[in-house]
């Protein structure tokens, strides 16, 4: 009998999120906005040539404009769509465009 009031008290203390998406909100706040840089013409013709020779499986680092700040993303490729000019990492997809800078770390994921 007793342990039944304790539980049921204890529930009182159980976690409890008042304002939804507060923390997310706060995180994003603290990101630090970047202006888009201008990639060189010969930046940008490595960038073409590297996603020229990319495929699926391939281990990439990879930096780019994400809204409102440059992000720096490492992990394998999952999808490369050139008729809509996007990479995907993992689960982030990328449009060509906002790439910065594109480097193979290694040559095939295991899946």
């Amino acid at each position: 009998m007793k342990t039944q009031e304790h539980a049921d008290r204890a529930m009182q203390f159980a976690a409890f999120a008042a304002l939804k998406g507060y923390y997310e909100r706060i995180r994003a706040e603290e990101r630090i906005t970047q202006p888009r840089i201008s990639v060189s013409e010969e930046d940008a013709e490595m960038i073409s040539n590297t996603l020229n020779n990319l495929h699926t499986g391939l281990t990439i680092k990879i930096r780019y404009y994400d809204i409102d700040a440059y992000t720096t993303l490492t992990g394998g490729i999952t999808e490369i769509n050139y008729p809509y000019r996007r990479l995907k990492v993992i689960k982030t997809s990328i449009p060509f465009d906002d790439i910065y800078s594109i480097e193979v770390i290694a040559k095939d994921m295991l899946f």
